[in-house]
C-alpha cells in the first residue's frame, strides 16, 4: 500500500489535474478578495483589523478550496476505473481495503495542501487588497486551531467526494453529485431534522456547511467537533463504500 501511495503522490504532483485545479482555485481566491474589497475594504467606518477580520470570516464562504478539491477527486481517481487499472491492482496482490484507503490518503494530503496553501494566499491578498497583515486581529494560536479546523473538514469532504467515485465511478456523474451536495446537503439534512422532528441540529454534522460557519477566533471550540466529522466520514462514507468496493466486480 505505501508504494501505491508513494506513487500516486508522484503522479498527482507532477498531473495536470493538480495544477489547473491549483490555478482555478488560486483565481477563485483573487477573485473574491478583489469582490469583498468594494464591500468591506470600502467601508472608512472600519479599521485596518476589522477589515482583516470581516475578511478571514466570510474566506470560506465562497468554497475557494471545496469547488477545486471536488473537481481533482472526481476526475482523479476515477481514472484507474477509465482506464481498467484497477483489476491490475488487485491482481497484483494488493487488497481492495489498501488499494482503497490509499485513495483516501492522497485525498487527504491533497486537502491539507490546497487549504494550506489558500490560506497563504488569502495573506497575500489580505496585504495586496486591503494593505494590512491577517495577523493583525488574533493569534497564533487562533490561527493554527483554525487551519485545523478547516484542513479536517476539507479532508472529511474528500473523503465523501472520492467515497462516491468509487461507488459511480463515472467522473462527470460523480462531479455533478458532488457538486449537487454542496448545493443541498444542508437542506436535506434540515429537511430530515423536520420531517423527523429531531431534537438535536444534525447539520453540525455537515462538513460543507461548518467550512463558512466556523470563525478564526472560535476555532479552538470548533475543534472537538471538527474531530468527530471527520473519522465519522472516514468510519461512516469510507467504511460503507470501502465494504461495497471489496464486493462488487471490478471489471
Amino acid at each position: 500500500m505505501l508504494n501505491l501511495i508513494r506513487a500516486d503522490f508522484y503522479k498527482t504532483i507532477h498531473g495536470k489535474v493538480l495544477k489547473v485545479c491549483f490555478l482555478m482555485m488560486t483565481g477563485w481566491i483573487f477573485l473574491c478578495a478583489y469582490a469583498q474589497k468594494a464591500t468591506i475594504g470600502m467601508r472608512e467606518y472600519l479599521v485596518g483589523t476589522e477589515v482583516s477580520a470581516n475578511y478571514w470570516d466570510s474566506f470560506f464562504n465562497y468554497y475557494p478550496v471545496v469547488f477545486p478539491l471536488i473537481i481533482f477527486c472526481s476526475y482523479y481517481f476515477s481514472n484507474d476505473f477509465r482506464q481498467g487499472t484497477v483489476k491490475h491492482y488487485i491482481e497484483k496482490g494488493l487488497s481492495r481495503w489498501s488499494y482503497f484507503f490509499s485513495k483516501l490518503v492522497i485525498g487527504w494530503i491533497v486537502s491539507f495542501f490546497f487549504l494550506v496553501s489558500a490560506f497563504l494566499i488569502g495573506l497575500l491578498c489580505n496585504k495586496i487588497f486591503f494593505g494590512i497583515s491577517g495577523f493583525t486581529f488574533t493569534n497564533i494560536s487562533n490561527i493554527v486551531s483554525y487551519i485545523f479546523c478547516e484542513a479536517l473538514y476539507h479532508m472529511a469532504v474528500s473523503t465523501l467526494a472520492i467515497s462516491l467515485v468509487f461507488l459511480i465511478r463515472n467522473s462527470s456523474v460523480s462531479m455533478a453529485v458532488n457538486a449537487l451536495l454542496i448545493f443541498f446537503g444542508y437542506l436535506v439534512l434540515h429537511g430530515l431534522e423536520s420531517i423527523l422532528g429531531l431534537g438535536y441540529n444534525i447539520t453540525i454534522f455537515w462538513a460543507i456547511s461548518n467550512i463558512n460557519k466556523t470563525r478564526i477566533d472560535m476555532a479552538v471550540q470548533w475543534l472537538p467537533t471538527a474531530i468527530i466529522i471527520f473519522f465519522a466520514y472516514m468510519i461512516i462514507f469510507g467504511g460503507v463504500i470501502g465494504t461495497i468496493f471489496k464486493k462488487r466486480d471490478i471489471t
